[in-house]
Formats: structure tokens, sequence, C-alpha cells
């Protein structure tokens, strides 16, 4: 259920060297793009030639997309990650860490993996051993990160290393869960778009809420991640913002701080209610 339905075409910066059209041209096959060499033409002029609505450029440091009439870019970078990585660390309370209460080796499937901050703390506590997939439903949304998470350079660099270890997977998490067997997953994760924009979120959020999938989160799909999940589910939210009825009324624990603007909402895997049932029974 990706929202592109725009044309996309894939370029170079200008004059970009033979290595970097390669690149271009073998991400426009991927993508089922245009490739078009942009020599010293700028974006509106590559749009105008191509007759995209999107342009995803290739750089020597990283991937950027831009779309026709704004001057939103698009490109990767962890932002608040590598502060919250670093506190994580010296073992100091993260709200995500505290929700998931993951262990080395667990499973995260992560739904809506945007910049991949959460991602990569995920990565972070099940290490070498675990397993962390982040989906993303727009195919270049996905290329761009693909790309940072493997080349993004972050302090400390055990942060770095986990955060290398993230399979991005371009995928709608509806589609996904659907045919995920049951269990097959510790923690299930959602950090869907909020109706309420957060002060201070306008810089990281608006252009990945300008190129992503803003579709709210359902019922039916809730059901299926508590069903893929062997653990919990976590859905973060603005703390004043309700979730749906029918979802809310599955929560069973929140986390969040004094002064957080966020909650991390927790619901119980299916699988684990079943498991306490028979015990008690």
């Amino acid at each position: 259920m990706t929202q592109n339905a725009a044309p996309l075409c894939v370029t170079t910066g200008v004059n970009g060297r033979p290595e970097l059209q390669e690149r271009a041209r073998q991400l426009a096959d991927e993508l089922d793009a245009v490739y078009y060499t942009r020599e010293k033409r700028n974006i509106p002029e590559v749009l105008a030639a191509t007759g995209a609505n999107r342009v995803l450029v290739v750089t020597h440091t990283k991937l950027v997309l831009r779309e026709r009439n704004t001057d939103f870019e698009y490109f990767f970078h962890p932002n608040l990650a590598m502060l919250r990585g670093y506190n994580v660390t010296r073992g100091w309370r993260d709200l995500y860490v505290e929700a998931a209460a993951l262990q080395p080796g667990e499973s995260v499937l992560d739904c809506t993996l945007g910049f991949a901050g959460e991602a990569s703390l995920a990565a972070l506590m099940v290490g070498e051993l675990g397993t962390v997939v982040g989906l993303e439903s727009v195919p270049e949304l996905a290329a761009v990160t693909r790309d940072g998470v493997s080349r993004f350079e972050l302090e400390p660099k055990v942060l770095e290393d986990a955060m290398r270890r993230i399979q991005v997977v371009t995928a709608d998490y509806r589609d996904y869960l659907r045919q995920a067997p049951d269990s097959s997953f510790d923690l299930v994760y959602f950090d869907p778009f909020f109706d309420e924009r957060l002060p201070g979120s306008e810089n990281s959020v608006s252009p990945l809420a300008l190129f992503g999938n803003s579709e709210p989160l359902d019922p039916a799909s809730i059901h299926e991640a508590r069903r893929v999940a062997r653990r919990r589910v976590v859905i973060k939210h603005p703390r004043h913002e309700p979730l749906p009825p029918e979802i809310e009324a599955l929560v069973m624990e929140s986390v969040t701080g004094r002064k957080s603007r966020v909650v991390y909402k927790i619901l119980p895997a299916i699988g684990l209610i079943n498991v306490t049932s028979q015990r008690t029974s």
C-alpha cells in the first residue's frame, strides 16, 4: 500500500563521477525509475526533462530525495540516536529501551523505520546475536535509509556497529505482518506519523512526513502485530494524543517521563496471553 504513485528519476550531483553515474543507474533499475544524466542541469530542469515528480540524487556522501515544487530534501541522518545511544551506553534511562525491555539475542521488527533511530537502539540492545528488521513501504525512502545505515559514521562506535546490523526491508507492514509466522519476533514496534507535530521537530520530521507513508494505525494491523510478537508490541505516540479506542483498550502499560512529550504504550503478545492463561488454568 505504498503511497508513492509519482514517477521517480535518479541522477547524480552536478558532473557526477563515473562511479556515481553507475550507482545511479543501478538504483534506477532497482526502483523501476528513470536514470538521467545530470551534467550541469539544476534539479528543476532534471524534473522538467524527465516529467518526474521526485528525484533521487546520488552524491559521494549520501542519497538525497527531492520533490517537485518543494524546498525539502530528505537524506539519512540518525538525529537524536547518537545522543540517546551514548546515554544508553552510560546506563542512563531511555524511554524506548525501557518499554522494549530487550535482551541480547532477541529479535525486533520495526514496522515504521523512518530515520532508524530507535532501530539503532534496538540493535544496540540485542547485540550481535540479535536481529533487527526495519520496514519502509516507500521504495526510494528505503533506498536512502539502507544506504545511510551502511555508511553513516556514528559515535560511540558501538552504536555505529549496531546501526550497520539493521536489515532494511522494502515492505508495507500491513502486508509483511499478514505473511509473518506466529511469534516470529520478540518485539514489534510502531512509530507512526503524529497528527500532532511536536515543537522542535519540524526540520527533522517534515521531510519524512512529506515523502513517507502517513496512513494511521489500524486495529487489524495491531492484531497481526500481537500475533507476530513473542513478548510485546510497543507503540510510540504523543503523550496527549490518544490511540484509537480499540487499540487503547489493549494497552497493559505505558512508559513516559515527567517532561516527555511522547509515551510508549505496551501491548501484550497474543501468544504470551495464551501461555499465561494455560499456566493459571
